[in-house]
């Protein structure tokens, strides 16, 4: 017995080349934008592969949006980390010009 759906990696080649015609009309930082969703989606194969109710496109799309929820979420945690890391050194300095006024007015 042969396959009855193609295999995930194909499915996704399918799709890549059926948006041949919208990929040719964008700009090229988009088109490079756009390699980069095919990239990340194409880790997903065996998502792809087990997603036999939904369309090829409808399950590239939803992976092309797993990838930038967890690059959003990654940046938002470094954003965070970054905003402790001001803040610390924000009170790290007040306390040291606090120090130095205190020592300045006992002299």
């Amino acid at each position: 017995m042969g396959r009855s759906l193609p295999p995930a990696s194909q499915l996704i080649l399918n799709q890549i080349a059926e948006l041949k015609s919208i990929y040719g009309a964008l700009r090229r930082s988009d088109q490079l934008a756009m390699d980069e969703i095919f990239d990340v989606v194409q880790q997903h194969r065996a998502a792809l592969a087990n997603a036999a109710t939904l369309l090829p496109l409808e399950a590239l799309l939803v992976l092309a949006l797993l990838e930038e929820h967890k690059r959003a979420n990654r940046l938002y945690d470094e954003l965070e980390g970054e905003i402790r890391r001001l803040q610390s050194a924000q009170q790290e300095a007040s306390f040291i010009m606090k120090s130095q006024r205190h020592e300045e007015t006992r002299k």
